[in-house]
C-alpha cells in the first residue's frame, strides 16, 4: 500500500474511532430512540478498535 494512502486510512480509521468513543455520551438524549441506546456498548468498543487501526496503520 502507498505511504500516502496509508496515512489517509490511519486517519479515517482515527477520527471515526474517535467519534465512536463519544456516541455513549449521547445515551442521556432524549431525541435519541432505545432501539439505538442498546448498541451503544458495541460502539464504544468498535470505537476503540478503530483508533487501534488507525494507529496501527500510522
Amino acid at each position: 500500500m502507498d505511504s500516502a494512502t496509508k496515512k489517509q486510512f490511519s486517519l479515517g480509521f482515527f477520527a471515526i474511532g474517535f467519534v465512536m468513543l463519544f456516541i455513549p455520551d449521547l445515551k442521556h438524549l432524549d431525541a435519541i430512540p432505545l432501539g439505538i441506546s442498546q448498541y451503544f456498548g458495541i460502539m464504544f468498543y468498535l470505537g476503540l478498535i478503530f483508533m487501534i487501526i488507525g494507529y496501527y496503520l500510522k
